[in-house]
């Protein structure tokens, strides 16, 4: 496939506009997600979180009074938090945008933090699993935060980590305490309690899913694009983070062959982000490998620093690659 005339779109900075939930979560509500009687707590964490954005804007959250000027849920993945946050983006009471945290560091990165904050800003903004895994991601979200703060805007964010935990095993977090106890400081943490979803596409542990194989075919010509590994990694190259969006939508049934370990910690997480892209604008995957899908990471860094991003990676495979691609 040639992407020519797709190379300026994807260089591009991306518009306000385009900061809203992406397709599987563009009509997620309260009244849609499901609540597990069988998880303590869950209901009432439900119902919190409905308190928060559902309350004037003047007031927003009772508990929430003086310098907590956000919203922090933290649970593990599969959990619901990401369909949780859009239902408050599509409950607010005024204007709201949505993005990834790995999305506004590259819109960051992009446009410098002060244009950022500008394009970020408003009555509440929405930013999906928040994670500070090195120094210069951890002092851009303490210039994103803050300046959003002082905008008054209201900030609502998930992640797999609690705040006090945030960067540990990343960095020297004692060189960030005081940039991480600011981060911390701006929310109200709620633990999101559950189980991973998508568990359920994959029909035993330790088994790939039906449509990652030695043998996975492509899509029609039609229908679909069939890159190597190696080429889908060149092309994730040069695209920003924040720009993966619109990679997705042009990717919408994709086969991937000789899919290998991944070689390095970069390539890793190019791979992961570009998942998280395909996961959310609801891409058909069929990988072809020698592999199984749980030794797509080398344990060297699978199982360290990043290892929440590449088990939610893993997850969303799973889904990806199941019966309904």
């Amino acid at each position: 496939m040639v992407f020519e005339e797709f190379q300026a779109q994807l260089l591009s900075p991306p518009l306000r506009s385009e900061l809203v939930p992406p397709p599987r979560f563009d009509t997620a509500t309260f009244e849609t997600y499901t609540i597990d009687p069988s998880i303590e707590g869950l209901k009432e964490t439900v119902h919190n979180i409905q308190t928060f954005v559902q309350s004037s804007k003047k007031s927003w959250w009772p508990w929430s009074q003086g310098k907590h000027a956000g919203l922090y849920l933290d649970g593990d993945f599969g959990v619901g938090k990401t369909h949780l946050l859009a239902a408050m983006f599509h409950a607010k009471p005024g204007t709201g945008t949505f993005c990834s945290f790995a999305d506004a560091i590259s819109l960051a990165i992009i446009q410098g933090p002060d244009q950022a904050i500008e394009t970020l800003a408003a009555d509440l903004v929405c930013i999906d699993e928040f994670e500070l895994d090195d120094p210069s991601n951890t002092r851009m979200a303490d210039l994103l935060v803050d300046g959003l703060v002082q905008r008054g805007c209201k900030i609502a964010v998930t992640s797999n980590t609690v705040p006090g935990e945030l960067g540990e095993g990343r960095m020297s977090v004692d060189k960030f305490k005081d940039q991480l106890v600011r981060i911390a400081s701006t929310f109200t943490d709620v633990h999101v309690p559950g189980h991973d979803y998508r568990q359920r596409s994959r029909p035993a542990p330790h088994q790939n899913p039906i449509h990652w194989s030695t043998s996975a075919e492509p899509f029609t010509e039609e229908d679909g694009i069939s890159l190597s590994m190696t080429e889908f990694d060149e092309l994730l190259t040069d695209v920003p983070i924040v720009n993966l969006r619109r990679l997705a939508m042009k990717l919408q049934h994709i086969h991937l062959f000789d899919v290998i370990p991944c070689a390095d910690q970069l390539i890793a997480l190019r791979f992961v982000h570009a998942i998280d892209a395909l996961y959310n604008y609801r891409s058909s995957l069929r990988i072809r490998s020698e592999i199984n899908l749980e030794d797509l990471f080398l344990p060297e860094y699978r199982d360290w620093a990043f290892a929440k991003k590449y088990r939610r990676c893993s997850s969303r495979l799973a889904e990806l690659c199941g019966d309904a691609s």
